[in-house]
């Protein structure tokens, strides 16, 4: 046993509190991930440098205060790229009054919040409360791409509502049968 334990200590393990997570891996390899930290309720990035059996921890940081994010709220991620290039990174969750929300990365850090207009967040889809239903999809096939949010929405509390980000802008639509 004490073998094992040095061996725990030999690699500085990353100490990690949080609830709900999500992440992509970028063409490269590198890999981000989404939480919400257990302490404080904001939502964190770390960066990794690979997988965890090839690479490590290399940084992390708040990448939503935690007045934004609604308490246990699901995380989804989605990676919009082209070709080997990543472009955007978008980061999905609800707000303390259950607001479908956003933050994302263009290259030049977070974009996000209450006031972003170009989020979703802006259009004041409402989530059912306490709802741990979430999903991001992002398409690089239209240009601009292509982005999918589904989550369960008030005004369809029984099943999926998906919101949608095409070039007119967010739209909502709930799963029905063809």
């Amino acid at each position: 046993m004490k073998a094992i334990a040095s061996n725990l200590t030999a690699n500085a393990i990353v100490p990690i509190s949080g609830t709900n997570m999500g992440a992509v891996e970028l063409p490269d390899g590198n890999t981000r991930v989404y939480y919400q930290d257990g302490n404080n309720g904001s939502i964190i990035q770390l960066i990794i440098s690979n997988a965890l059996t090839e690479g490590g921890y290399r940084f992390s940081n708040v990448w939503v205060p935690p007045s934004e994010v609604r308490y246990n709220t699901p995380v989804a991620v989605s990676l919009v790229q082209s070709d080997d290039t990543f472009q955007q990174i978008h980061v999905f969750f609800f707000s303390p009054d259950n607001i479908l929300s956003e933050y994302y990365w263009k290259g030049d850090g977070p974009t996000g919040g209450p006031d972003c207009s170009d989020c979703v967040t802006g259009s004041g889809f409402v989530g059912v409360e306490g709802s741990q239903m979430l999903y991001a999809l992002a398409s690089s096939a239209t240009s601009p791409p292509t982005l999918r949010v589904g989550f369960i929405s008030t005004g369809s509390p029984n099943t999926i509502t998906e919101a949608v980000k095409t070039t007119g802008g967010w739209s909502l639509a709930s799963l029905t049968s063809t």
